[in-house]
């Protein structure tokens, strides 16, 4: 790959393609999870399909070895996300988005994100979601 190429898979909100420097990033593509959110009565006791894309910004390591332990894995977002969502009821995407952002700053490798959470049945006629970009 050409390093002038775009890189279609990381968010342009978190790689600037007038940006030559190095970029390593972890990403999470179109996670499916039922939640149970919402502020509206007809929203609770009941689950929606959310769908999650979050891109994390990683600090370049000093040493990289072939080792799980010596990257940050992307399960460990996944599964974080998965036990966000599976600890109750949640009013607002953006509290969930919040707790999210804790999450990845937890890993002392995560120097910014790029999340975009969409609730997918809210409306019959479109997606509505929210979209947050942060740096440590």
């Amino acid at each position: 790959m050409d390093m002038h190429e775009p890189l279609h898979h990381l968010h342009p909100l978190v790689w600037s393609h007038d940006d030559e420097r190095e970029r390593h990033a972890l990403f999470l593509r179109d996670l499916l999870v039922p939640a149970h959110i919402g502020v509206y009565d007809h929203e609770h006791g009941r689950t929606q399909n959310l769908r999650f894309n979050l891109t994390v910004d990683l600090a370049l390591p000093i040493e990289r070895i072939d080792r799980l332990d010596s990257v940050l894995d992307y399960d460990r977002l996944r599964q974080g996300i998965l036990d966000l969502v599976g600890a109750g009821h949640i009013n607002l995407l953006e509290t969930l988005a919040d707790r999210i952002v804790e999450l990845c700053f937890g890993f002392t490798q995560v120097r910014g994100l790029h999340l975009r959470i969409e609730k997918l049945e809210a409306h019959g006629d479109c997606i509505v979601g929210y979209e947050t970009r942060r740096k440590r």
